[in-house]
This record gives C-alpha cells, structure tokens and sequence, in this order.
C-alpha cells in the first residue's frame, strides 16, 4: 500500500527571485532544514513553495528562505481569493520582464556595436575599415549595454555568490565580463603599444549576449504568465463586493463585510458573492467556470449557490454560508496552486543534476580555455569559454516539469477536474485497473419509486402510496423521502400520522385516520404476525424478475397490501464513459456493497469487466490493496464516506464531489464556518481522492485520466529536449564551433522552446 497525503500542515509561500533550478534546489535545501518540515516543494514556474510539516511559526520558513538569498511571504487561506496572488504575480511580470524599453534601447545600442565589430570589416573587406576610433566606441556602448541590461544579472550572480552558490545569472556575468573586460583590455593594450595592429575584440558577442537572454527571459515570463492564464481566471471570478440587506435596507458593502448569516441579494448578470443558500426567489445559475457544467442550472428555494458562478435568471435572495478561503472557488484554487507547488517524481532527475550543473559548467569553461591555451590558441580558448559559460541553460531543466503541471492542472481546473498533485498526474498516466463505486457514481445516488405494487383486490395504487407516504413523513431515511416525493409528485394528499416509531430492523409504523400502518421489510411484518405473508411473497416473486431494484412492504391493520419498488438510475452516458475507458486500455470492476443481482443490473448493459459485490465498507481498502498485490496501477472511483479508504489506498484516488457541499454542512463549527468535524461523505472522499471532479460528472474520469497522459507527455518531451540541448551543444561549445551570439539565441530559445512545448497542450485541448 502506499503512503497518500500525510496528515500535517500544508503552508504555500510566494518566493521571489528564482531564476533557475539551482534557486529552486536552494531554497528547498534550506526549508527543510526548518526543524518540522518535513518536506518541501518549490516551483520554478509558479514562483510557489509548499511546505509539509508542523511548523511552530511561519515566519521561521519565511527566513529559511531569506537565508537562501531570496524574498518569501507567507500565502494565507483567504488569500486565494486572488488579490494576494494577482500582486504577487505583476510584481514577478514587472521583475523579469517589465522594462521592454530598456531592452528596446540596449538592442539599438547592441546593433551598433555588432555593426561596428562583424559587418563593417565584413563590408570594408579589410581595407578602409574603422580603426582605433571604432574600437573606443564599442568600448563606451558596450560599457553602457553591460550596465544597462547587465545590472539583473550582476545582482542575481553577486546575491548567489554571497550565500555560497551559483547560478544561471552567475553564467551570464560570468561570460559577458569575460568577454567585455578581455576586449577592453587588448583595445587599452592596443592603444598604448601598437595602434597600427587592431587586436580581436568580443564586444559585439558580449553585448548580443544580454540582448538575446534578455529577450529570451522577457518571451519566457510572457509565455509563464500565460500558462498561469487558467489560474488567475479563477482568482478573477470572485466578485469585489456584494449587495446585504440588513434591517430591512439594501447596502453595497466589500466582500470582506460578509459574515456567515447574511442576507444577501443577487440580481440578474451577477456574479454569486459567495456560498449559500437561496432562500427566495427563482433563477438559473452559470456554472460552468466552476463546475464545467455546460447548461445553467436551476436554483430556488433551498438550493445551494456557488460564489464566483453567474446568475442568469431572475433575482434571488440567499443566506450567506461560506466565506472566504471556506468557499468552494477558494478551495479549488487552494488545490490548483498546491498541484503547481508540488512536483512529480520524474522531476527529481532534473533536480539533481542542476544542483552541480553550474559549477561543473564553470569547470568545463575553464579547462576550454586552458585546454585551447595550452596548444597556443588563446583566442580560441577565450571564445569557447564564453560559449559554454553562455549556452549552458539549467533553466530549461526546472521549467520543464512545472510549467506543463502549471498547463494541465490549469486546464483540469476549467472542466472541473482538481488535480491535488504532480504525483497523481504520474499515476494517472499508468493505471492498468480503475474500481468504480455503484451509487453516486455510476448511478444518480438517488433512489426513485419505481413501482407501487399492491396485491390484487387489497386496494389500489393511489392509496397504498398515500398512506405509505403520510407514514414516511416523519422518516429520515431515503427509502422514505423517495415515497414522501413520489406521493406529493402525483398530488396525493398526506394525512397526519400519529404514534410514529422507527423499527428496529427496517421500517417504521403509525396510526393514519385510525388505520394502523406498517412500511419495512419483510422480516418486520413477519415479526409483526402480518396476515397475507404467502400472498405477498407470490407478489415478490413476480416483481424480482425486474432485478436490480429494493423492495418494502406495506400493511394496513396488521394485513399485508403490497410492495413498493425502488431503483437508482444509471447516470446519463456511463455506458459511453464505461467504453471510452476500454479505449484506454483499463479494465473496469465494479464495486458494491448491494447484493450481486443489482450489482450486474448494473453492470452488465455498461460492460463493465468484473463486479464485486456484497462488499462491506471495512473490505474496500482490502479489495484495492489485493489488486496492487498483483501488479495492477489502480484508480479507484467514489463519492461516500465507505469509500474513503479506498480512496486513500488506491494508486489515484478519484473523488466524485456532486455538489458544493453535504446537507450536514448546515451546521457550524465555533467560528461560524463548516469544520472537518460537519463534513459530509463527499467532503471526506474529496479530503481521500488525489483527483476531484467537481459536479460529480462521471464523463470527466476518462477525460482525467487523458489529461493526466498529455500532460506527462509534455513533461518528458520538455525534459528529453532540455537534456539533448546541453548534452549536444555544451560540447559543440567547449571544441570552439559554437559563436558566443549564436550559443546567446540558442540558450534562450531553449526556455521559450520547453514553456511553448507545455503551452501546446493548452491550445490543443484535451477533449
């Protein structure tokens, strides 16, 4: 069996600075050194840490991070609702690429230096060419360049090398001083002894150098920025302010005025301000950004509303029941960053090779030049340590993984599909097996009345569902709101009943107009002495024929009348998921605690491969581990509290949420807010479940399981062409057959390429 999410405390920070999987291996050496972490995750892309543990004080992980050269700031459950983040992520897009016209104007300055190096002598032909005058001016534009856009790096690599470390922006110092310091030197050397000989100078590399990676970081924050698109969609749904109305007056206050009980007012093309509960009013609700849900939906009375989805009707009124990082928009967004903050396994690789990737770099650079140096060819050497020291990009190396994570969880997001980590998007690429649970996720979960059958001569159809029905008023159970529901859908009237009691075994009894009822099982009415048992049996045996369905009985005066037939409807098109997910290669089972003739009425018209039924809630977790004992990668499907244990066991844990919240969340814990405590079964098989389908939407299991395939695909095809980068051109670098300029436009072409690559597959789409 294998170890699901730990129980301890998860805290996200936003970390600002990184530039390169060497930051990112930093700053996770140093949160977890934090004494009760107990692990920690960073995201080159998102710029998100997520820490586990039991950490005493956040502001210690805050300083863990400082102490690794970097800023932090702790991110709050409430500040999901977007301000924080949005903040966070325009001052990370005005750091790395907020001054185009400072790169427009180094480029101009660059152009004329390049002009004045390689085309005027190409041009010139040797003869008439610039002389020393050229060379003093590519000193002084050079100079300005190298201030100009060579400040970030000078900072980024004097901030690395003060906390023991370097980094990309140590590479790029590191190559354009050279460069510019050896040019400037030869030219002053030039100046003094021999100004009749113009020496070779570098300035044009030294300056193109930081227009390329400058334009290239500025394309690579644009295209980070976009992958994040889906995110900040979200974070944007949550409306500012709302309308309360509050003795009486309708007031316009923040959001942040809202409390739990409120009266609140949504008028037609409104966003809903936050969780609740309609009470007045009818309308129909947009939610498709939360849900993926296509169509609007119907709400009134009674009815929970979601924050952040769009009314569409009429004008409500709604009692607020959720407010900030409690609402289900928060919520969704909390699982999206911490899927983003987490990594999958197949990026540890990565991770390890960047931590010695610079300093190995530096090393290879070095021996070029004494390596080319000792054969007399300094000029050579030069040029080849320049090269490796730029072309080498570990950035490519961390952006691979999260930004095609930052992609799929985003995409995943939109349909309703929540992706609480990157290892659940590794495991949903390999699943051989998926279990599915029978009620409430392959069927509605909802049982109907199917029939009411009373015994030939007894009495007829409308009065044994009234008087049934006038007896389940007072019950809880669902057998007897279904009879409740059928009796007041076919405008029967419900009598009063008196001397009400709940069976023990199944069933309740009551007096309605005098008339003594029984509805249960047929145990109770046999327990009971019920007159007409045999003829009730007959009955039974002819309505079983229709398997798949529950059975009570119902007696009037101690006499047996008839039987009242229950089912659960299949959920529209599970027979086409059941197939899409044969398309897949997986073998489908299901799983029940029902007896097995319902489990195949079930099973069989959706051809689903192998049932297991009569399954108590206690074996579920045994079922799942016995398949992985085989070798099976198993997905496991489910929506109640008996599925919870599977759900953890399970190598992905599927959990259908089919609403907003459960009716037990209708009571409070001591700060006014729904608690673990009032958790329904669909909020603990969602805290269970890796992968959580928002609406319960059975279709988006498949589209799950594909979206979690490409996303891997992007993943390995990211991390396959940083790899072969390095490995082909660090050594084309290093034997001198790669100009510094082009190895410039090769190492940021190489970032641009490996986000573009995970950009694809949000513009292909996955349906």
């Amino acid at each position: 069996m294998r170890a699901k999410l730990p129980e301890m405390t998860q805290t996200l920070l936003n970390v600002q600075g990184m530039r390169c999987a060497g930051c990112v291996a930093s700053v996770e050496k140093n949160l977890c050194a934090v004494p009760g972490v107990e692990a920690a995750s960073v995201n080159l892309a998102t710029g998100q840490a997520m820490v586990r543990g039991e950490v005493p004080a956040p502001q210690e992980l805050v300083r863990a991070v400082e102490r690794a050269g970097f800023t932090a700031e702790v991110l709050g459950p409430d500040d999901t609702t977007g301000t924080h983040e949005h903040a966070h992520h325009e001052h990370a897009h005005e750091h790395d690429h907020g001054r185009p016209h400072g790169l427009i104007v180094g480029a101009v300055l660059a152009l004329v230096v390049f002009f004045l190096g390689m085309i005027w002598p190409m041009l010139a032909g040797g003869h008439d060419g610039p002389g020393l005058w050229s060379l003093w001016t590519q000193i002084v534009l050079a100079a300005v360049v190298q201030v100009w856009l060579g400040k970030p790096f000078y900072q980024g690599a004097w901030k690395a090398l003060r906390h023991g470390r370097a980094e990309m922006d140590t590479l790029v110092a590191m190559g354009t001083t050279v460069a510019f310091v050896y040019s400037a030197a030869v030219t002053i050397w030039a100046t003094i002894r021999s100004p009749e000989h113009l020496p070779g100078v570098y300035f044009d590399s030294a300056v193109m150098i930081l227009v390329l990676v400058g334009l290239g970081r500025w394309l690579e924050a644009r295209a980070r920025g976009s992958a994040a698109a889906a995110i900040r969609g979200l974070m944007q749904l949550q409306p500012a302010r709302a309308t309360v109305i509050r003795q009486g007056q309708e007031m316009d206050v923040p959001l942040s005025a809202v409390r739990v009980g409120d009266e609140l007012l949504v008028r037609p093309g409104e966003r809903v301000p936050t969780d609740g509960q309609v009470i007045d009013g009818q309308s129909e609700i947009d939610r498709s950004m939360v849900t993926g849900e296509s169509l609007p939906t119907p709400v009134g009375p009674g009815d929970a509303v979601v924050g952040g989805t769009i009314n569409q009707g009429g004008a409500f009124r709604m009692t607020a029941q959720r407010l900030g990082g409690q609402t289900l928009l928060s919520q969704i967004i909390r699982l999206v960053q911490q899927a983003q903050a987490s990594k999958a396994r197949v990026q540890r690789l990565a991770d390890a090779i960047s931590g010695v990737f610079v300093p190995v770099v530096i090393a290879v650079s070095v021996l070029a030049l004494l390596g080319w140096g000792v054969y007399g060819d300094w000029d050579r050497g030069l040029f080849s340590m320049i090269a490796v020291l730029i072309v080498a990009c570990p950035c490519a190396l961390g952006l691979a993984t999260p930004t095609a994570i930052m992609v799929g969880t985003g995409l995943g997001a939109k349909e309703g599909i929540l992706i609480k980590d990157a290892v659940a998007l590794e495991r949903a690429g390999k699943l051989t097996h998926i279990i599915l649970d029978k009620t409430g996720t392959l069927t509605m979960g909802r049982l109907t009345v199917s029939e009411v059958a009373p015994i030939e001569g007894k009495m007829d159809h409308r009065e044994l569902l009234s008087l049934a029905g006038s007896v389940e008023v007072r019950s809880e159970h669902p057998l007897g709101r279904a009879v409740v529901r059928q009796a007041r859908d076919e405008g029967l009237e419900l009598a009063e009943v008196e001397n009400f009691e709940r069976l023990d075994g199944g069933g309740v009894t009551g007096r309605v107009k005098g008339r003594y009822i029984i509805v249960g099982r047929m145990a109770v009415l046999r327990e009971r002495e019920v007159r007409g048992l045999e003829a009730l049996t007959e009955l039974r045996d002819k309505l079983e024929e229709q398997v798949g369905r529950t059975f009570v009985a119902v007696s009037v005066d101690a006499e047996a009348v008839g039987w009242i037939a229950f089912s659960d409807e299949l959920k529209p098109g599970a027979d086409a998921v059941v197939a899409e997910l044969h398309e897949l290669g997986l073998q489908t089972i299901l799983m029940t605690g029902d007896q097995r003739l319902i489990a195949e009425h079930v099973a069989r018209p959706l051809g689903i491969d192998e049932i297991w039924a009569d399954v108590l809630p206690q074996d579920k977790h045994a079922k799942v581990v016995e398949l992985q004992k085989q070798g099976a990668v198993v997905a496991m499907a489910g929506d109640g509290i008996n599925d919870a244990p599977a759900l953890a066991a399970a190598d992905l844990g599927v959990a259908m949420a089919a609403g907003p919240w459960s009716a037990e969340h209708s009571e409070q814990g001591a700060d006014g807010q729904p608690s673990p405590a009032n958790w329904g079964g669909t909020d603990i098989a969602m805290a269970a479940g890796q992968v959580v389908l928002v609406g319960g939407d059975l279709a988006l299991i498949p589209l799950a399981i594909k979206l979690s395939r490409a996303t891997l695909r992007r993943i390995y095809m990211g991390l396959f062409w940083a790899f072969i980068y390095n490995l082909v051109l660090i050594p084309l670098a290093a034997w001198g057959y790669l100009h510094p300029m082009l190895a410039a436009a090769a190492m940021s072409l190489s970032s641009v390429s490996v986000v573009g690559n995970a950009l694809w597959l949000r513009y292909r789409g996955i349906r």
